[in-house]
Formats: structure tokens, sequence, C-alpha cells
């Protein structure tokens, strides 16, 4: 069980009528469990402490815990010129994340007990010998597990650390309309990580002697990401009967490594060559437009959302030495003859995304005794395709077990009433 401590101080400053500070810090603490099967008792425990051809063992035995998350952070916002109609808006701060207790699961119950998987298949009888009777088990063989491949925590793991600096321009246009710019900046370290510091590219250190280690996937806090970003917005809401608002964002989102959806393999190209993984990230998207629209026509009210996004990246594969053109499906296919690696996430998926969602509804009033409101909904009014592009090299499934299409939604429509009392 992962325990969490927090203290925060605040405080609002107004040295000028038209200028107003917020200021703070923030310190926080993430408290990790200790593993299953302590340091003195796991099978690695000769290798604590020890270089073995360059290489420091990179774990001891434990998960640590990060106690010295501060977290400053200050904000402004600046009344031009004191109409209250231009404001300028700045903010600076550092953020720590927590690390989902899913990334600790291995570390915590496979980090070298010992421990091993008993196989037996009719089919490689001449091999690993017959399978036993029904209602036997298999006999636990004498020794210990021969290379057994073990999870374990880097000893200087950290949690990651953000610095957010945000600078926006806001001004009233006319009667009701509003405008505004805002770039943003995020500079991310200490970003999660699997490695094997095993691996046959670093010599493979831990291998020799009784207690030689196949896999060892150390979980590392080796990796960053750098996001840059503007947003324009375009917004009406002060009149009840026609409001909107629209917001565009370009933005530019690299990163060295993406575990946080899939905390269960390797994404590098080679272990011992990182370079090449810095580029656009998965999260990585151009383009992306968010608006809504609300109308009071004739008693009816209709309600518009629409959402365009631009594609994500996928990496791609090398062959003779080039850039093919085509997807890699592994990354080590990133990998050339000649030893060169292809950056990561250099070409785009076919996923782009649009959805046009529609909501028309009408109330009828009965006095007293409340209104029945009819309702109308849309989803995906153009019926676009939005292909999902997973980029899996075998079947996605629903959780009721059927076959889960390679397209995103189709158009659908729903009716309704609704008693307001």
């Amino acid at each position: 069980m992962q325990r969490e401590l927090a203290v925060f101080l605040q405080d609002t400053w107004k040295p000028d009528p038209r200028l107003t500070l917020n200021y703070g810090l923030r310190w926080e603490a993430q408290i990790e469990p200790d593993p299953i099967t302590p340091p003195e008792s796991v099978f690695f425990k000769p290798f604590i402490g020890t270089v073995s051809k360059g290489q420091a063992f990179p774990s001891d035995g434990k998960i640590p815990s990060d106690k010295n998350m501060f977290q400053p952070r200050f904000g402004l916002a600046y009344d031009v010129d004191g109409s209250g109609r231009q404001v300028v808006r700045a903010s600076a701060g550092i953020y720590y994340a927590r690390f989902a207790a899913l990334n600790l699961a291995s570390v915590r119950s496979t980090n070298g007990s010992i421990g091993q998987t008993l196989f037996r298949n009719s089919a490689l009888i001449p091999i690993l010998g017959p399978p036993p009777a029904y209602g036997q088990l298999l006999a636990p063989p004498g020794g210990l597990p021969f290379q057994p491949s073990v999870f374990v925590a880097d000893k200087h793991l950290q949690n990651p650390r953000t610095l957010n600096l945000t600078l926006g321009y806001e001004t009233q246009i006319g009667g009701d309309l509003g405008l505004s710019i805002t770039g943003t900046h995020a500079r991310t370290d200490h970003l999660l990580r699997f490695i094997d510091r095993n691996d046959p590219a670093f010599g493979r250190p831990w291998a020799n002697g009784p207690s030689g280690l196949g896999t060892l996937t150390t979980l590392e806090s080796s990796a960053r990401s750098r996001y840059w970003g503007v947003t324009f917005g375009l917004k009406r809401v002060l009149d009840p009967n026609f409001q909107f608002q629209l917001n565009y964002t370009l933005s530019y989102d690299k990163s060295d490594d993406d575990n946080e959806r899939d905390p269960f393999s390797f994404r590098y190209a080679r272990a011992s060559i990182l370079g090449p993984e810095y580029n656009w990230s998965d999260r990585d998207q151009r383009h992306r437009f968010n608006g809504w629209m609300l109308a009071r026509v004739g008693g009816f009210s209709i309600n518009n959302r629409l959402s365009i996004y631009s594609p994500e990246p996928i990496s791609e594969k090398c062959v003779n030495n080039l850039p093919s053109g085509k997807r890699a499906t592994t990354p080590q296919d990133r990998i050339c003859a000649n030893g060169t690696i292809l950056k990561r996430n250099t070409l785009r998926k076919d996923n782009a995304f649009f959805s046009w969602d529609v909501r028309i509804s009408r109330s009828v009033a009965f006095g007293r005794q409340g209104d029945l409101e009819a309702i109308l909904e849309i989803f995906n009014v153009t019926n676009t395709d939005n292909f999902r592009d997973p980029a899996a090299t075998s079947l996605l499934f629903n959780f009721d077990g059927t076959i889960r299409s390679g397209l995103g939604d189709p158009r659908q429509m729903q009716a309704g009433v609704r008693w307001v009392f």
C-alpha cells in the first residue's frame, strides 16, 4: 500500500488594485511499500553494492520513497488598463507526479525470491520430459533456478517532476466577445523507464556465477519530456440565447520514453543507446480543436460540440540502412544493418479524429407540477470512421469478449423525455 503526505501554504497579495499575486509552497511525500521478499533473502543478494563490467548494480533490494517533493508556485493577474477588459496572466510552478502502484507490482512480487515456473508440454517431451499424470504435480527440481529474470527498483528512483510555465493574454472585444492566447511550456524530468540493466548491450554484467540473472528489469527515473504549446480561444458567454467557446491548440510534445500506458515492456531499440529515443512522444498531436455552441431558437435549445484532432506518431522501420516509410513492429525494427538507429515516432498513424455531437431539447411547462423536456441526441453526426489505429499486432477485445472494431463509434441517435419538478 502506498501512503502519501502533503502540506501546503498559500497566500494572495494585491499590491495594486490592478495586480493580484498568488504564491505558495507545497510539500509532498510518497511512501512506497516494501518488496514482499526482503533484500537479505533475494536471489541477487550477492550482487547488491557491487560493480561488474563498469556497471553498478542498480538496486539495493528496496523501493525508494521520495520525501523531498518541494513545489513552489507563483501566479499573477494584471489588469492592463484598469478597465477590466484586458488582462495578462502568468504562472510558474514545480509539480511532482505520483506513479501508479501498477508500476511496482512486479518489483514487489518478482524481485528475486527463490522461485521458478515449472512447465511441461506433451509436444516437448524429448526436451522437457513427460508431464505428470492427471491429478499429480511436477516434482520440484533440486538446486537454485538458472538465471531467473527479476524486477527491481533503481536505488535512486524519484517521482517525476515538472516545471510548468504559462503566459496568457485575454481581452474583451465589443460587448460580449472574449479573445485569448496562452503559451505553455512543461519541462518534465525523472519520468519512469523500464530498462534491462543485464542486456547484452551492456555485456550482461550480472549473468555469471551461481546467482547469475537473466533479464534484470529495472524501474528507474531516467526519462524526460518537453512540451510547448500555444492555445487560441474565442468565447461568447454573456448572451443566454447564444453562447459559444472555441479553442485551438498548436503543440509540440517530445519525450524519450512513454511507458505510462505500458508498464510491462521495454520501449527502446537498444538499451545502451537511448539518444534516438528522444523524439515526438506517443501523446503528440500537432493540432487540437474543441468547441461548443448553445443556442435557443423558437423554444428549442440546441447544443453542439465539435472536436478535431490530428494524428498521433508511430515509429518507422529501417530497411537497407534507410527509413522505409513502413511502420516498425518492434522497437528493434528501427535498428539499421550498419548499427545506426532511426529516431522514434517519425511517422504518423491513421487516427485523425473528427466528431460533431448535437443535442436538441424543448421543455413544456405544466405549471406548478413541473416541466416536461423532450430530448434528441445525435453523436458523430457525420458518421466519420475515426479509425482507432491501436498499432497492435493482435486483436483487441471488448470486455464482453467481442472483437473490437478498428473504427470508432458510428453515428448514434437517442431520444428521451425528462420530467423536471
